[in-house]
C-alpha cells in the first residue's frame, strides 16, 4: 500500500497488525513511515519510540526517528538518533546520508561532507549522498567539486530534481545565467512544486 502511494490504507494495515500482535515492533516502525508519508510526524516519532522500546537495537527506527525529528526542525535530536543507528549498523549508509543532512541544518559543513562522503563509501551509487556532498561543497564555494557531486547524483538519478536545481545554483554563481536557467527549468519540469533550497 505504501509503494502504490495508498498511505491510509497502509496505516490501517499497520494498526490491524498491532491489534493482532501488540508487541510487533516492525509494524510500529513501518506505521510510523506511513504516518510520516502522511505529514503526521509527531505522531510518527512515538510509533519509532514504541518500536525502538520492543527492539531496541532496532537500527532502521532509530534512522527513520531522525527522520521524523528533521520534519519537526529537531536537528540536533534528529542527530543523536542518526548516531545511534550508526552505533547498531555501522555500514547503513542511509543513517550516514540523513546524518549529513542534519549536520547541514546546524550549519557543520565538515562534519556533514565528512557524513555524505562515508555513505559514499558504502554505497558508491547512493545518488542522494551524492547530492548533499554537492550541496556542501556549494556552500563552502567550491564549484568544480559541487559540479562533479551533482553530475554523479544525476549519473545514477537522471531525474532527481535537487541535483539539477543545485547545478543552476552553480551557474548563477558562476554568472553563467543561460545554463543556470536550463538546469532550473529542468528541475521546475521534474518537480514543479520545488523551493528554491534544498
Amino acid at each position: 500500500m505504501r509503494d502504490l502511494n495508498r498511505s491510509e490504507e497502509a496505516l490501517a494495515s499497520y494498526d490491524r497488525a498491532i491489534a493482532l500482535k501488540p508487541d510487533y515492533a516492525l509494524a510500529y516502525g513501518n506505521r510510523g513511515n506511513s504516518l510520516r508519508d502522511l505529514n503526521r510526524s509527531e505522531e510518527a516519532l512515538a510509533s519509532y519510540d514504541k518500536a525502538i522500546a520492543l527492539k531496541p537495537d532496532y537500527a532502521e527506527a532509530y534512522n527513520n526517528r531522525g527522520n521524523a525529528l528533521m520534519d519537526l526542525k529537531r536537528p540536533e535530536e534528529a542527530l543523536a538518533s542518526y548516531d545511534k543507528a550508526i552505533t547498531l549498523k555501522p555500514d547503513y549508509a542511509e543513517a550516514y546520508n540523513n546524518r549529513g543532512n542534519a549536520l547541514m541544518d546546524l550549519k557543520r559543513p565538515e562534519e556533514a561532507l565528512a557524513s555524505y562522503n562515508k555513505a559514499i563509501t558504502l554505497k558508491p551509487e547512493y545518488a542522494n549522498a551524492w547530492l548533499g556532498r554537492g550541496n556542501i561543497l556549494f556552500e563552502v564555494k567550491h564549484y568544480d567539486q559541487a559540479f562533479a557531486a551533482y553530475d554523479k547524483a544525476l549519473e545514477f538519478k537522471p531525474d532527481l530534481a535537487n541535483a539539477w536545481l543545485g547545478r543552476g545554483n552553480v551557474f548563477t554563481e558562476l554568472k553563467r545565467f543561460d545554463e543556470a536557467f536550463s538546469a532550473y527549468d529542468k528541475a521546475l519540469t521534474l518537480s514543479p512544486n520545488l523551493a528554491g533550497v534544498w
